[in-house]
């Protein structure tokens, strides 16, 4: 995603002020892979006028003892952080320790303690930069996680917060991510932490799936049409709507700062555009920012590419971008 209208004028208050605030305005970004080039990141943020990006990291730890996170992907990860932030994009980060297998992570106290040892470090990095964003697990989900994610985002939190008070931090739900998590979901006590959800559904349509595997037939491709029947279910604007409510009303029953850190389809399934365009007007009318997935990453959701051809992977300007601009063109 890229496009935004204006460059980042935000800045963070020191610690003698406060606490920094997640910006006041409607935060509109775009999901992009740590191997993201310095190529890319000046691209997003000086030609299109990028304002933020969601830096996704799954399984980032060693799944064995002593569960470390290897100096090369840290290595990774601080170089797209530091071009990110270098260019002044507000930048979440969110990476989770095991994400094929949440219930062995939450189960395993040295694991815990070493993942929270890794945000330890990633504080301490950046505690004086800015803006950062320390979205703490992507999308927890099993029955582990729906019993231990409460008090362990708790303990994340404060294990920041010994090391920065300034900077904001993002919670998801369990339930991977998705607005029905809410219900398992208690805030921190953190003033400064903003509550973040993702959607992808129907996830047979969004994804192309063919019985759980990311391909489709022809003939599944071509009867899959939103607005429509999929997946046993109508889905229209209306829908789309019902699903965002779910995360406002928890957000307005708590007070806190909501947002949509990830969503997106198949740019060839039939009715993309629709899709997306329903799913952003469905966000924005309830006032809550987005990130879109992905900027120069998947090919399957690829802003830039062909959202017509399944196999063409070209970039330039497309349907999707000129959609994108339109919305990215507001400063609210």
């Amino acid at each position: 995603m890229k496009f935004f209208s204006i460059l980042l004028t935000l800045s963070f208050a020191g610690q003698a002020a406060g606490p920094a605030a997640w910006p006041d305005r409607t935060v509109r970004g775009a999901n992009i892979s740590v191997n993201a080039t310095e190529e890319d990141i000046v691209h997003y943020a000086r030609e299109w006028h990028g304002y933020a990006v969601r830096i996704l990291v799954n399984s980032i730890t060693a799944e064995e003892p002593p569960y470390a996170v290897s100096a090369e992907r840290k290595a990774r990860v601080f170089r797209c952080l530091d071009l990110c932030l270098k260019n002044n994009l507000v930048t979440v980060f969110s990476p989770s320790a095991s994400f094929g297998n949440n219930d062995r992570f939450f189960s395993n106290e040295r694991w815990l303690a070493a993942f929270q040892g890794f945000w330890r470090e990633v504080a301490a990095r950046y505690k004086d930069q800015g803006p950062i964003v320390y979205d703490l697990i992507n999308e927890p989900y099993g029955p582990e996680a729906r019993k231990r994610w409460n008090s362990y985002a708790r303990e994340l939190t404060a294990a920041i917060r010994e090391i920065d008070t300034r900077h904001t931090i993002m919670v998801v739900p369990p339930e991977w991510g998705w607005p029905n998590g809410f219900e398992y979901l208690e805030p921190t006590g953190d003033e400064n932490t903003v509550y973040s959800f993702h959607f992808y559904g129907p996830m047979d349509y969004t994804h192309q799936r063919n019985r759980g595997h990311m391909k489709t037939t022809e003939e599944q491709w071509r009867e899959r049409v939103y607005p429509g029947f999929l997946q046993g279910e109508e889905w229209t604007q209306d829908r789309m709507r019902q699903e965002v409510r779910k995360a406002a009303a928890w957000r307005d029953k708590y007070g806190v700062k909501m947002w949509c850190g990830e969503f997106g389809v198949a740019r060839w399934a039939r009715g993309a555009l629709a899709w997306t365009r329903d799913w952003i007007d469905a966000l924005e009318q309830e006032h809550i920012g987005w990130a879109y997935y992905e900027y120069r990453g998947w090919h399957h959701m690829d802003m830039e590419m062909d959202p017509a051809a399944r196999d063409k992977t070209d970039r330039g300007e497309t349907a999707f971008s000129k959609m994108f601009a339109s919305y990215f063109a507001r400063t609210d």
